[in-house]
């Protein structure tokens, strides 16, 4: 139980050596101690001391003062990245050291009270680090004063590295895209007009890069392009590990360059930047888009034809022909015979003297006939608007005989023209047998 808590104190307490080559003599170290709910909660913060004697290779922390140290506060919640606070401790006292100079610890004026949850931290510079690369422990008490609270964490020292691809590429001259860039203490990529640490050439930095490989990073330039022209991308350190790029701004006094172990400025690439106002924010796309398949445009609805009006061929008006020619020939044949017989008898007897007069009696029969033959064809056209009516020969013929006689001697009803002409002939016939009949 005792190597688990061990553990667990080692897992809060950190140690960061920025830069952390060995022989380095003006590297700044970020120390953090987390309270959790140990005896220093509740309690005010009241110093800290940092021991670097107790473990081989040790650091030299002689040369820190009050006046270099970058920060001491408090981080509330502990949810702050890296080294950053929400309180800063209101005064250094004194800053004393120790262990011929392995050690140094910070007394603070001022009454920040300890939470549980909270974490301390203290950005020291500068430390020479120790000659030989290695990890060594150090040890963190918080008040030493009163209820002491001691963890031990562990610096590593050792050559870091860092190295930058960039690519010629086209822009709009408001960025710049590096391909590749390693950082093994964490820092940034900045873009300048001339390689070295010349803090007046920068043009743009890019965000925190932790420790690691990054691609595609993109910087936006400060002081845009306007014409087409040579640039170096250079990776610089966060020396006082506030993870802002603060190297320019500061005179060149922080957030250095990368360099080597014989001071030589490492980690830079040269490209040529042509010049496009049109050619979109980056050449490169930051994040590759992938191909995703969004959502294929399906026909949700799919158009039916619907049957909405058929144009239905209905006879509406049937083109009739509708020639009813109903040849009416209404052919009166009145055949009038009136026979009138005036038998006129006058006898005269007239006997004188007993005498014997005989009178003859002269009977005169009258026969009258008339004879009218009528004939009248009366062809009539009616049209219907739905039908065409025809007889086999394309038309409808009533014929209608009317014949007249006041006696059994009618002439019977004739068709055409022929048979008035025959009526005709009878009536005559009849007319001179008459003639005949009547004559002495």
């Amino acid at each position: 139980m005792a190597l688990s808590g061990v553990a667990a104190q080692q897992q809060t307490t950190t140690v960061d050596p920025t830069p952390s080559g060995p022989n380095e003599a003006e590297s700044t170290h970020a120390v953090t101690f987390a309270v959790g709910d140990s005896a220093v909660a509740g309690a005010a913060f009241e110093d800290i001391r940092i021991d670097y004697s107790v473990d081989a290779p040790a650091a030299d922390v002689s040369n820190v003062g009050a006046s270099s140290i970058e920060r001491v506060g408090i981080d509330r919640g502990n949810d702050d990245p890296g080294s950053q606070v929400d309180v800063r401790a209101a005064e250094i006292s004194e800053v004393s050291g120790g262990a011929d100079g392995a050690a140094v610890q910070i007394i603070l004026a001022g009454d920040r009270e300890l939470r549980q949850g909270d974490q301390i931290v203290a950005v020291i510079r500068p430390v020479q680090n120790p000659q030989n690369a290695g990890t060594a422990s150090v040890e963190l008490t918080v008040n030493t004063q009163g209820a002491a609270v001691s963890r031990t964490g562990s610096a590593t020292y050792e050559q870091h590295d860092a190295t930058v691809t960039a690519a010629d590429q086209t822009s709009a001259g408001e960025t710049v895209v590096i391909d590749e860039v390693t950082l093994s203490e964490g820092g940034f990529v900045a873009i300048q007009n001339a390689s070295g640490a010349s803090p007046g050439e920068i043009r743009g930095a890019s965000a925190y890069l932790g420790p690691g490989t990054h691609q595609d990073v993109e910087v936006t330039l400060d002081a845009p392009l306007d014409s087409t022209r040579d640039l170096v991308a250079q990776s610089y350190t966060d020396s006082n590990a506030d993870r802002d790029f603060d190297y320019a701004a500061a005179g060149g006094e922080v957030d250095g360059p990368y360099r080597n172990t014989d001071d030589n400025v490492i980690g830079s690439d040269t490209l040529t930047v042509t010049y496009d106002p049109d050619a979109g924010s980056t050449p490169t796309a930051t994040e590759t888009a992938t191909p995703t398949s969004t959502e294929t445009a399906t026909a949700t609805e799919t158009a039916t034809p619907t049957p909405t009006a058929t144009a239905t061929a209905t006879s509406t008006e049937t083109a009739t022909a509708t020639e009813t020619a109903t040849a009416t020939p209404t052919e009166t044949a009145s055949a009038t015979e009136t026979a009138t017989p005036t038998p006129t008898a006058t006898g005269t007897d007239s006997s004188a003297g007993g005498g014997d007069t005989d009178g003859e009696t002269t009977s005169t029969s009258t026969d009258t006939e008339t004879a009218t033959a009528s004939e009248t064809a009366s062809p009539t056209g009616s049209a219907d608007s739905d039908s065409e009516t025809a007889n086999s020969a394309g038309m409808s013929s009533d014929a209608t005989a009317t014949d007249s006689s006041d006696d059994d001697g009618g002439v019977p009803p004739v068709d055409d023209g022929f048979g008035a002409l025959l009526a005709a002939l009878l009536v005559a016939l009849l007319f001179g047998g008459a003639t005949l009949l009547g004559s002495p």
